[in-house]
């Protein structure tokens, strides 16, 4: 019986570890986020290229996958850089237990994973040193950044507010 609950525990152990690996953070920016098929005609090469934008992990493999494109196809449109964007994002995300971004005209708000961030303390401090009082954690356990926002704006403030908080769990 003690056998039993050892491998059950050890089972169990195996599952939680699994599902803290296969989570996908959820990003709503309200922006168009594609490959054009006016930039790439042929749908199994753009099939192709959805597969290997997502399968990247490093910002070096971004830098890659871009300049491949640029080499491929021509300088990259709008909505594809945004889908580059957002796939950086995800693994930021992933990094700072971020488990769902939603960022707008008004600005954007972070739900984190279990609503709890590893450092709660760098937390704090980080959210001090906004110099403009922009950043606020809610009640609810969200961090919110209310500004107003172009479309622009959107992903490049994602990308320094997660990319901060990433390297708060570090």
């Amino acid at each position: 019986m003690l056998q039993d609950a050892v491998a059950d525990l050890r089972a169990e152990k195996g599952r939680a570890k699994s599902q803290d690996r296969d989570w996908t953070p959820t990003i709503v920016l309200g922006l168009p986020v594609l490959i054009p098929d006016t930039y790439v005609t042929d749908l199994p090469v753009r099939l192709g290229l959805y597969r290997r934008i997502s399968a990247l992990a490093s910002e070096a493999e971004d830098e890659a996958m871009e300049a491949e494109l640029v080499d491929r196809f021509g300088e990259v449109p709008p909505e594809l850089k945004n889908l580059l964007d957002v796939v950086a994002l995800k693994r930021f995300c992933r990094e700072a237990g971020i488990e769902r971004l939603e960022a707008g005209p008004k600005g954007m708000v972070l739900q984190f994973r279990g609503n709890s961030f590893a450092n709660p303390e760098g937390l704090i401090r980080w959210i001090t040193n906004w110099k403009d009082g922009t950043a606020r954690l809610r009640p609810d356990h969200k961090l919110a950044v209310v500004r107003e926002l172009t479309n622009a704006q959107r992903i490049k403030l994602a990308r320094k507010v997660v990319g901060g908080l990433a390297k708060l769990v570090k």
